[in-house]
């Protein structure tokens, strides 16, 4: 006999003895400390004779055979990776927990024969720390044990009748009887434990309803930037999502061509897909607009469905959870228990009990974690935290969390063992994908009530792509999904008139939706909001927002700030989230922006209106208000646009080295917007940016490279005199503000064989047309160092 196997009988043995005592002795008191079954039989049936009790005896101890073989085979299919001495000495505790414990019959009603509270009473009861000595996983054994053996216990005590001891010969005789039939009870019980109280017959079943439920409801899809008389055109996120690229370093796999064979240690471009199925925990960085949320929904759906193509064929069979930090803002993060009742969860009825902690115990959960960005820096670490418990305790979970970068660093998961990766901008073949899907997508939904014809929609798709090719500005605006859904939207609404810079975009876009529709429509409405009043009354949501920290305002709270600005707070706010295609209620008693750069452009609005330029300053590092900032930089008259310059740059100056690149980055960034400038603030930022070249990195080359083309005048035609990172970053700076002038300018850095060089110009070939950019930049390129 093993010491696994001899361990699992002594515990067998100590539940079925607590079982007899339950029996024979009735309260624990009554009983002799260390009374054997002989010993209890005798006490409750002292005229038996000899033979008839040791029949009773053998039929205890194969009750407790049973029990024990039970244990036995819980060690073997979930603890056999821990050493055999670990093993021994958890059975070993349970069963002197066991024995030391009063678990009479009042003890046990005391329960409500619950077995999990006995276990806890079992706990409680035993003078030293139960499982003192063993190891975590041992302790882990230990709890098992104890529970499933309390489980066992409790439905043999169900079955038990009682005896009366004036009738011992009558119970002698149906004893045995009782007995062999215990034996067919511990036959027909569940499966029970810790992680399965109740068992798991109805888990398959609500697997299937659960993911049938999230597949459609993440598969549904609103076009953001159409909203016409109260409705909103949908489609399926499956059938619009544009696969996304991201960059990052990340681990070789036989198989992705896309990678450059020699440089494995250098970061590297690819779909996200294929990212995603290199490592099991991922960050995914991303600025505002890149398609983070639609990128999580898009993963759940197709986890839920199963019906992941090549990359990710191991995640099918995976049970997907989408975790919205914001809605966590202030409190505390979920437990696994509570993972259902997240906002975006559909209701899915009564849940098994232990359900969720049984799929992240198996290793089948996969947590889609979204948002960090949308947390205060304050409450950030808590992050951290919850998913080294998590992982601590189900360390097989897939993860994947996304976050905007200046809110957290590609170091910032590195110890709990995730990959970075960083979504890139879109190429111009990305650029045409995604305005081919979108326009489909928006064919295929009910053009009933859609106030479009199919021939308008495919006259303006032509028109767009037609515009995007000619006008470098247009292009320049087209980075990011959320860009060019606007872009979409505006263009199919204008008719052609297009804006310039983002700060317009927004603007046009927001007057779009808030009052052109409804009035070229005539659309009539028992709220009277004029475009300005509905501009004020969002303003201060998105300002309230802003200044706590959040991504999510209680209801009670938004009417009380629209109290101060209107006479109806309710009705009006009720006619935005129904009307506006701007803030909705995605959960009774919140209410939320659509999308959370609406919020940061509304909030500027608000700032500049109300010359906040202070509090712009003292917010300017600050990754919450980064984009605030940089819009508010564009909406402030001159004399405001100047001070709040000079204020990011007095601070840059006074500041250590890190907050000074970073603040110069901010100021740079705002040259986007900010184009009139009093000549001594002008030149002073333009003294700014030129400290900041040549670029580090490739976060600084997406800060400056939206300076647009007077950038390249400052960027030097010949990279030898740089570093191999200050060259890299260069190349890419000039990739992506794109157009002409940049890809003449490429043309003379492709003579440079540094390894990293040629890497980030054979990166920028989709970028660019891609016959006209091999023919200039890549013909006689070295690549890879190789000339």
């Amino acid at each position: 006999m093993s010491g696994v196997e001899g361990a699992a009988l002594r515990l067998g043995s100590a539940v079925v003895g607590q079982v007899a005592r339950t029996w024979l002795g009735r309260k624990r008191t009554e009983v002799r400390r260390g009374a054997d079954l002989t010993d209890l039989i005798g006490f409750r049936f002292g005229g038996l004779r000899e033979r008839d009790r040791r029949g009773l005896h053998r039929r205890l101890d194969e009750v407790a055979e049973h029990v024990g073989d039970r244990l036995e085979q819980l060690c073997d299919r979930e603890f056999a990776a821990l050493p055999e001495h670990e093993r021994v000495a958890a059975l070993d505790a349970v069963a002197d927990a066991l024995a030391e414990a009063d678990l009479s019959d009042t003890a046990l009603l005391s329960a409500d024969l619950d077995p999990l509270r006995l276990a806890g009473q079992v706990r409680r009861q035993v003078p030293t720390e139960p499982g003192a000595g063993l190891g975590e996983a041992g302790r882990a054994l230990f709890d098992r044990a104890l529970d499933d053996g309390c489980a066992q216990l409790v439905h043999l005590v169900r079955e038990l009748p009682e005896y009366d001891a004036r009738l011992a010969e009558e119970s002698l005789r149906r004893a045995t009887a009782v007995l062999a039939e215990v034996q067919e009870v511990l036959d027909r019980l569940p499966a029970t434990s810790l992680e399965a109280p109740s068992g798991t017959d109805h888990d398959e079943a609500f697997r299937r309803r659960y993911l049938d439920l999230l597949a459609r409801h993440h598969d549904d899809l609103e076009l953001i930037g159409v909203s016409v008389r109260n409705f909103r055109p949908r489609t399926r996120l499956s059938v619009a999502y544009l696969s996304l690229t991201v960059r990052g370093n990340l681990p070789a796999r036989a198989g992705h061509e896309h990678w450059f064979p020699d440089h494995d240690d250098r970061a590297r471009s690819l779909r996200a897909e294929a990212a995603l199925s290199l490592a099991r925990r991922t960050l995914v960085r991303g600025e505002a607009g890149s398609g983070k949320t639609t990128l999580l929904r898009w993963i759940a759906v197709h986890a839920a469905r199963g019906d992941f193509g090549p990359h990710l064929t191991e995640w099918n069979g995976c049970v997907p959870v989408l975790v919205k930090l914001r809605s966590y803002a202030g409190r505390s993060l979920p437990r696994p228990e509570e993972f259902l009742a997240e906002p975006g969860c559909p209701p899915t009825g009564p849940v098994p009990e232990g359900w969720m902690h049984r799929q992240l115990l198996a290793g089948r959960a996969l947590l889609l974690v979204d948002g960090v960005d949308e947390l205060t820096t304050t409450e950030r670490p808590k992050v951290r935290r919850w998913l080294d418990a998590l992982l601590t305790s189900y360390p097989d979970t897939r993860i994947v969390i996304t976050s905007r970068p200046a809110a957290a660093g590609t170091k910032w998961l590195r110890s709990e063992g995730f990959t970075t990766v960083d979504l890139e901008q879109l190429t111009p073949g990305d650029v045409r994908e995604f305005l081919d899907r979108w326009h489909a997508a928006l064919l295929a939904a009910d053009t009933g009530s859609l106030p479009f014809s199919r021939t308008e929609v495919e006259q303006q798709h032509r028109a767009l792509l037609a515009k995007l090719y000619a006008r470098p500005h247009l292009r320049s605006l087209a980075r990011s999904p959320l860009m060019c859904a606007m872009l979409c939207a505006l263009n199919l609404d204008r008719g052609g008139e297009l804006p310039r810079d983002r700060k317009s975009l927004y603007e046009a876009a927001l007057e779009m939706v808030l009052d052109r529709r409804e009035s070229l429509r005539e659309i009539r409405s028992s709220v009277a909001l004029e475009y300005r009043d509905k501009l004020v009354l969002l303003q201060e949501l998105a300002f309230w927002l802003n200044l706590n920290g959040r991504s999510e305002i209680p209801r009670d709270r938004a009417i009380v700030l629209l109290a101060a600005k209107s006479a109806e707070p309710e009705a009006n706010l009720d006619h935005l989230i129904e009307r506006s295609g701007v803030i909705r209620e995605p959960a009774e008693g919140r209410i939320d922006f659509v999308h959370r750069t609406f919020q940061e452009f509304l909030a500027a609005r608000k700032a500049a209106d109300e010359s906040h330029v202070g509090l712009l300053v003292d917010k300017a590092h600050s990754d919450q208000w980064r984009e605030t900032v940089v819009m508010a930089a564009g909406l402030l008259n001159r004399r405001g646009r100047a001070d709040l310059i000079d204020g990011v740059l007095d601070r840059a100056d006074s500041g250590k080295p890190r907050l000074r690149r970073r603040l110069r980055l901010l100021a740079a960034t705002c040259r986007e917007s900010a184009h009139d400038l009093p000549p001594e603030a002008s030149a002073r930022l333009d003294g700014a940016i030129g400290a900041l070249l040549p670029p580090r990195s490739r976060r600084e080359s997406q800060s400056l490279a939206t300076i647009g083309d007077t950038m390249l005048d400052r960027l030097p035609d010949d990279l030898r005199a740089l570093t191999d990172a200050q060259a890299a970053a260069t190349v890419r700076t000039v990739a992506l503000i794109n157009g002409p002038e940049a890809l003449h300018k490429l043309s003379c850095f492709a003579e440079d064989g540094r390894p990293r060089v040629q890497v980030e110009l054979t990166e920028a070939w989709p970028l660019f047309e891609p016959e006209s950019y091999a023919r200039s930049v890549l013909a006689d390129a070295p690549l890879f160092g190789g000339a």
